[in-house]
């Protein structure tokens, strides 16, 4: 139960960090109970971005931000250094938000292939433009899965940085048809080598990608060669790797 004191504080950090179009509570310490008095103020939000980035969230509050109807505008969601786990990100696709969503950082959040499925498995995210799943294991399936999805057609960001992605992922990824608006491509310290990158050097179809990150990854010089002398790579600006 939360107590008048807890409403009146949460109240008192949300007139400080309110502002016209943002509430940036990242770094707070909510925690569950934070959030759940953030609920329970029954205030109204014409916010377009919050950040509750750490927070020592977990599924609990994930389930109370989810449910509430107080962020009806809501297009930017930054989540990271947290821990919702699949149980917690299980439930986004059932916010009222959700459709409105134009960016999603999710970052370090102890997401596995569960929780990326049932992110990446939602007919929802028609707005989305930015997805971080970074420091998430998600694995394959749901780059594939992803890479699948008509719902996630207008991404330009994409982040897998360190998701326990391999050249299985890779492999659709580089034939994915829905996937031909990202500019920005992160799959940095993955397990991927050389096949790696002449999978993605052989792409028809992620030909606007001008930001790749794959450093600390395996593909070495020939790999680099691969990927600069790809003309699917045209407009190619910035390649880093290590």
């Amino acid at each position: 139960m939360i107590t008048q004191i807890k409403l009146d504080y949460i109240n008192r950090v949300i007139d400080e960090c309110l502002d016209e179009d943002s509430l940036e509570l990242k770094g707070k310490f909510l925690g569950d109970e934070g959030v759940e008095a953030l609920v329970q103020t029954n205030r109204q939000f014409d916010v377009e971005n919050l950040d509750l980035s750490h927070n020592k969230l977990t599924w609990r509050g994930a389930h109370h931000l989810f449910h509430c109807g107080q962020f009806k505008n809501l297009k930017r969601l930054y989540l990271g250094d947290n821990n919702i786990s699949d149980k917690g990100v299980k439930e986004l696709p059932s916010s009222n938000f959700v459709e409105n969503l134009s960016l999603l950082d999710l970052r370090y959040n102890n997401i596995g292939p569960v929780g990326g499925l049932a992110v990446v498995g939602s007919p929802k995210f028609r707005k989305l433009q930015v997805l971080i799943f970074q420091e998430n294991p998600v694995g394959d399936a749901t780059l594939i899965a992803l890479a699948k999805a008509p719902a996630f057609a207008n991404l330009r960001k994409l982040n897998f940085y360190r998701t326990d992605i391999t050249p299985i992922g890779i492999k659709v990824l580089a034939k994915s048809k829905v996937l031909q608006r990202v500019k920005q491509l992160n799959i940095a310290r993955n397990y991927l080598h050389l096949e790696s990158a002449r999978l993605l050097g052989n792409t028809k179809t992620l030909t606007n990608i001008e930001t790749l990150l794959m450093y600390d990854t395996g593909i070495g010089d020939a790999g680099v060669k691969a990927i600069m002398e790809s003309e699917a790579f045209a407009k190619l600006k910035t390649l880093r790797v290590t």
